[in-house]
This record gives structure tokens, sequence and C-alpha cells, in this order.
């Protein structure tokens, strides 16, 4: 089978028969994930400066072997042009060791036959281990980053509880207590209401650049509506002030994909806490078996939102990313405009 692996490209859609194929193959595959999924598409459709690229392996037998989605991003940060391409989640690929090694290698070069020449940069943010095929990435011109993820069995509320820190326990109390409540987001003003607050977040805090609300409005209509995901949302009054984007793998773990609250305003209700809670409450009643927390950064630098996560507990490991460096003048002059925005941008 090594040596009889058909590529096949596809940019922005896939045939029905294909997309059914995939759907199945992502349910049945271990290593399956939202982000390497049909449902993608549907997210980033018509969305200007987004497109997708699905890259699928078959065998002999036309069956689906592999995939790989990526997307890629054309935006610039302070005039400078700064084309990346993402794959979240990491391929999804089948087989024993040998077989999975040739599938990876046939998808590693046609992604990196398929990007655009001005792409600057490949990023794999992975969510599983990689350890057995290292070497094949790098052979690829990957190099390694350390990257933390958090991950939170969801077995039952008793024992999440017992990882929550006593002061934490006490805060997401208050703030219900007080009238703050948390459930999936009722309509698209709600949706609207949380994207302006992540907006807000990414202008002042990340300092990097967020999707457009197109993306936002997609899940809501395409994902949530289907049960792969839902956003939620922490009310007061009538007015939103926190919640998250929540993305499910079937039915064993919900993403923290996106979240923010308002800062000084409604403090005593302690928002961002049950934004979180939020998250990890909605896996706990719908028997999911984790909460990933995804991106805690760097082990090799202080992160307050790692600090902030890590007193809810669960286990930090480290996925990493894997990173390929398309442009390397593109990329240098992408770095400098980067901490520009980092230190000025409001």
């Amino acid at each position: 089978m090594t040596h009889a692996i058909a590529i096949k490209i596809h940019h922005e859609s896939v045939p029905a028969l294909l997309e059914t194929d995939w759907r199945r193959f992502i349910l049945g595959k271990g290593n399956g994930n939202f982000f390497q999924s049909p449902e993608i598409l549907s997210l980033y459709r018509d969305i200007k400066k987004y497109s997708t690229l699905v890259i699928t392996a078959h065998d002999t037998g036309d069956q689906l072997r592999g995939v790989l989605v990526a997307v890629l991003i054309r935006e610039r940060i302070k005039g400078i042009s700064f084309p990346r391409l993402l794959v979240q989640g990491g391929p999804v690929i089948d087989g024993n060791d040998e077989d999975r090694a040739a599938i990876l290698d046939k998808l590693l070069s046609a992604l990196k036959n398929e990007i655009p020449p001005d792409t600057v940069f490949i990023e794999i943010r992975n969510i599983r281990f990689w350890e057995k095929e290292r070497e094949l990435f790098i052979k690829h011109g990957f190099t390694w980053r350390d990257h933390l993820n958090g991950i939170l069995p969801a077995v039952s509320r008793k024992e999440v509880m017992k990882g929550i820190t006593p002061a934490r326990q006490r805060q997401m109390q208050r703030g219900i207590d007080r009238g703050a409540v948390i459930g999936p987001a009722g309509s698209l003003k709600e949706v609207k209401a949380l994207y302006l607050l992540l907006e807000d977040l990414y202008t002042d805090r990340v300092k990097k650049p967020l999707p457009p609300f197109a993306l936002f409005q997609n899940f809501y209509r395409n994902i949530q509506s289907e049960n792969k995901g839902v956003i939620l949302v922490v009310k007061y009054e009538d007015r939103i002030i926190g919640g998250m984007v929540c993305p499910f793998s079937a039915d064993h773990t919900v993403y923290e994909w996106y979240i923010s609250s308002t800062r000084d305003e409604f403090r005593q209700l302690y928002p961002g806490v049950l934004a979180t809670w939020a998250g990890i409450d909605y896996a706990i009643r719908n028997k999911f078996q984790y909460f990933d927390f995804m991106g805690l950064g760097s082990p090799h630098k202080s992160y307050g939102v790692r600090d902030f996560k890590k007193r809810f507990g669960g286990e930090i490991l480290n996925l990493g990313r894997w990173h390929y460096v398309n442009n390397k003048t593109l990329y240098n002059l992408s770095l400098l405009g980067y901490k520009v925005m980092k230190r000025f941008a409001k």
C-alpha cells in the first residue's frame, strides 16, 4: 500500500461523495478532530482574506487514508504582507506505522507544493503527539516549537471540582449567586455582542488579527445549529459580559477556541472565570470525555493566561507546533511588523 497512495487537491470545496467519506473517516479515527473535518469549509466559505485547501490521500481502492486541511490567511500587519497557512489540529491519517509515514510524507509534500509563492510560513498546531513522525516533519523542513495545551478530563462534576482551586470555586459561585447566567447563545445579536468583546481583547491585549464576524456568524448558523459546536455566553440582566466559542470533536472533546469577557465592568461577577467555566460545565453536562483549553503558550515564557487556566485543573501537555518558513525575507519583515503591532497598537 505504501507505494500506491494517490493525492488529490481541493480548493474551497470537495465533491459531495468525498465529503461523505471524509466525514465518516474523521468520525472513525481516534485522532480525528473538528479542525480537520468538512465543517471547516462551511466556516470559511466566502470570507474575505481566508481560503481553504484540502489535501486527501487515497489507496488503490480509492479509500480515504489521510486528510489535511489548511486555511490560507491573507492579512496585513502595519502594512506588511502576512500571508500564512494554518493547519489546525494536524493531519488525520489511517494505517500502521509504515503506512502512516508514507501517507504523511505525501501529504506534507503536496502541502508545500500547493502553497502560493508569497506564503510567509506554514504552522501546524498539534492536538496530538507526533513523536513517531518527528523525523519526517524535519525531513520536509519543519522545525519543532514547544507549545503547551491543557486537557481536562470531564468525567464528572465531582472529579472536575477536585482540580479547581477553592478560590476559583468561590468566584464561580459568587458570579452565579449575584445574577450571572451561562448558556448557549440564542441569537446572532448575542453572538455579535460576544464578538465585540473579542475585538476589544484582540486590539488591546492579544495584538493579533481577529477573523471577521462572518466566521462567527457561520459558526452559529452552520455548526451550532447542527450540534457540532456551541457558542456559550455569560449574561447579566440581558447584557453579554463574556463567552466562548466551542467546536466539538465527535462526542469526545469540547474545545476552547475563542474566549473573552468584560474586564473592569462587572468585575464582581467574575465574567472571565464564568466564561471558562461555561465550557467546562457544558462538557460535563453533555457527557464529553475532555475539555481542551487549547493553546497555553510557550513553556519558556511566563503567560498569565496559562496561570489563569491552571486554576481549573487538568493536565498540561507539550504537544508543540510544527513551523515551516517558506520565505525568510518576508518572514523577517512580518516579524518586525508584528513586534510593532504588539508595541504600539491599541
